[in-house]
Formats: C-alpha cells, structure tokens, sequence
C-alpha cells in the first residue's frame, strides 16, 4: 500500500524548519506534506482536540483511503479506520483508547 502522511500540530516543527509554511500560517490545525508526498498535495481538513484527532479528505492525488492516525502523550499512536477519499465520513482516531491524550495527528493516505 502507498502511504504518505499529512502532519498537524507540534510534529510540523521538524518540517518547518526545512519547509517553512505559506500564507496561511495562522491556521489553528497547519498540514504540511512530508517529502516523501507526491507532486499534488492531498486536500484534507483536520479536526484535532485534547483527546482526539480527526481527518477528512476529498482529494488525495489519486489514492483511494484515508485515516485518521494520533501519536498519544503516553508514547502509542492509534490509527483511525479507513475511509474512502470524496465520502463525506471522517476518520477519528482516539487516545483515549490507550488511556492517554492527543500530542499530535496526522492523516494517512493509501490506495
């Protein structure tokens, strides 16, 4: 399976330092495509918050599933299940499954 990753929260830092944002740097949930990313970038919303981070992308560069992924304060990362690219339902991935809260989350495409 082609995966690549959309990262939000404190694990862009190590991205920006090589990549700096565009104009929307204010945005409260930044993604940035890893440089492993294909040419078009993924277009994907993001909804994380203490416990829980959630994606939804319509447009993936031809890649048919996203989901959800959370790297956990305990350590543990926690995948959402699979959703279809363009189906209107967003995946959640929950870090209080594993007892812990949400450091930071990213969405994960694949075919």
């Amino acid at each position: 399976m082609n995966i690549r990753r959309i990262l939000t929260g404190s694990a862009l830092l190590a991205v920006l330092a090589v990549q700096p944002m565009a104009a929307n740097a204010a945005s409260a949930a930044p993604a940035e495509a890893t440089a492993s990313t294909a040419n078009a970038a993924p277009d994907c919303q993001r909804w994380p918050d203490s416990n829980t981070f959630g994606t939804y992308c319509s447009y993936a560069d031809g890649n048919r599933y996203f989901r959800a992924m959370a790297k956990c304060k305990n350590g543990r990362t926690v995948p959402g299940q699979w959703k279809r690219v363009g189906s209107g339902t967003w995946s959640y991935a929950y870090c209080t499954s594993v007892n812990s809260s949400l450091s930071y989350g990213w969405a994960e495409i694949g075919n």
